[in-house]
C-alpha cells in the first residue's frame, strides 16, 4: 500500500535573501516490502540530522501533524498525516499554506530489491535501493529541484538472508549523506516568493444561505452574531484541493489560478467542480438535496421549512427575538404554539 508519512518540517536560517525560509518534508514508501515502514522513522532521524549539517533548522513532526489536525484536513488518510494523493494538482500549494512553509520537499522510496548471482564463484546477493526526491515552491507548485538516485551493496548470500532489511538501511545512511550534500549545494538558491503577496480572495455562497437571507429579514442581531448563526445553520463545507477553508457564505485566500473546489452539506449532493480562482471572484452554488434527501423531505420546500426551524431554534439560543413571515411556504405552518412541517 502506497503511504506517505510526513517527516519533519525545516526551517533555512542565516541567509540574507532568504530569511525564515521552510520546508515541509515528506516520504512515500511505495515499496510493498515488508518491514520498509518501520524503517521511516529512522531514515527521518538521519535526514534531519544531515539537513542540520547543511545549515537548516529542523522543527519536529509533532508541529506539522498539529498543523494537519487544526487544517481540518478532509480525509482520513491526511488527518493521520499520511497524506497519499494529496500532492496532485495545485493541492501542494494549499498543504504549504496549511503547514506555513516556503516549499515542500518530497522523497520517495521507490524500489528497494535484491538479486542473486554468483561473484567471482560464491554466492552473492546485490541489494538495490531507487530514491526519488523533488522540492516543489509554495505559490504556484513549481518544482525547483529534483533528484534520482541509486544505490547498491553485495552480500554473501548466505549471510544476506539473515538481514535483507539491514543492508536496505545502509543504502539509506548512503543516501541520506548523497542528498545532504546536493540540497547543501542548491539551497542557497532557493528563494521564497512572499506567498502573502500572491494570494488573493474569493467568495462562496450556496443558496442554503438565500434561504437564510429571507429568514433574517425578521432579525435584529449584530453582524458578528448573524454570520455565525448562518455557517452554523447553513452548514456547508468549502473545501479547497482536498482541504477544508470553512463554512458557506465566506470570504477566503488561495494562490491565483486553477483549483478544485467542493460543497457539501449533510442531505445535498455533493458539488465539485474545478474553477480559477482571481482576485474578487465569487461563486454562488445552486445545491440540491441528495437520493437521501429527498427521501427525508422529498422536496426543497419542505428542507427549507427545517432550515427555518433550525434558525429559529438557534437564534432562541442566542436570546435573539424572531419574526419569521412564512405565508408563502407550502410545507411550513409556524404559529406561537407550535411548528408544523408536512410534505
Amino acid at each position: 500500500m502506497k503511504k506517505w508519512i510526513t517527516l519533519l518540517a525545516v526551517s533555512a536560517m542565516g541567509l540574507a535573501y532568504a530569511q525564515d525560509a521552510s520546508v515541509a518534508v515528506f516520504v512515500k514508501n511505495q515499496t510493498k516490502v515488508q518491514g520498509m515502514d518501520d524503517l521511516v522513522d529512522g531514515l527521518r532521524d538521519r535526514l534531519s540530522a544531515e539537513l542540520a549539517n547543511v545549515g537548516l533548522t529542523v522543527i519536529d513532526k509533532t508541529d506539522v501533524a498539529d498543523s494537519f489536525e487544526r487544517a481540518k484536513i478532509t480525509t482520513a488518510e491526511e488527518r493521520a498525516g499520511l497524506v497519499d494523493g494529496v500532492f496532485k494538482g495545485g493541492s501542494v500549494t494549499r498543504m504549504a499554506e496549511v503547514l506555513d512553509c516556503d516549499y515542500i520537499f518530497l522523497a520517495s522510496i521507490v524500489s528497494a530489491t535484491s538479486s542473486d548471482r554468483t561473484l567471482g564463484g560464491k554466492p552473492t546477493t546485490t541489494f538495490t535501493l531507487r530514491m526519488t526526491t523533488k522540492v516543489v515552491e509554495s505559490v504556484k507548485g513549481k518544482s525547483i529541484f529534483g533528484d534520482n538516485w541509486t544505490g547498491n551493496v553485495p552480500a554473501p548470500t548466505a549471510q544476506a538472508k539473515g538481514d535483507p532489511l539491514g543492508y536496505h538501511n545502509n543504502l539509506f545512511d548512503r543516501w541520506v549523506e548523497a542528498i545532504g550534500k546536493k540540497v547543501g549545494e542548491k539551497y542557497e538558491d532557493w528563494k521564497p516568493v512572499d506567498r502573502a503577496k500572491s494570494f488573493v480572495s474569493f467568495s462562496v455562497s450556496t443558496t442554503i444561505d438565500e434561504l437564510i437571507n429571507g429568514l433574517e429579514e425578521g432579525i435584529r442581531a449584530p453582524n458578528e452574531l448573524l454570520d455565525e448563526m448562518r455557517r452554523v445553520v447553513g452548514g456547508v463545507t468549502v473545501e479547497l484541493d482536498g482541504l477544508a477553508l470553512g463554512s458557506s457564505p465566506g470570504t477566503f485566500k488561495a494562490s491565483p489560478g486553477i483549483h478544485q473546489l467542493k460543497l457539501s452539506r449533510q442531505w445535498m449532493k455533493p458539488w465539485q467542480q474545478t474553477v480559477q480562482i482571481q482576485e474578487g471572484s465569487a461563486f454562488n452554488v445552486a445545491l440540491e438535496l441528495s437520493t437521501e434527501g429527498l427521501a427525508k423531505y422529498a422536496t426543497m420546500e419542505a428542507f427549507r421549512s427545517i432550515i427555518a426551524v433550525n434558525y429559529a431554534e438557534a437564534a432562541m439560543r442566542k436570546e435573539i427575538k424572531v419574526n419569521f413571515d412564512t405565508s408563502a411556504w407550502q410545507d411550513v405552518n409556524v404559529t406561537q404554539e407550535n411548528i408544523h412541517i408536512g410534505k
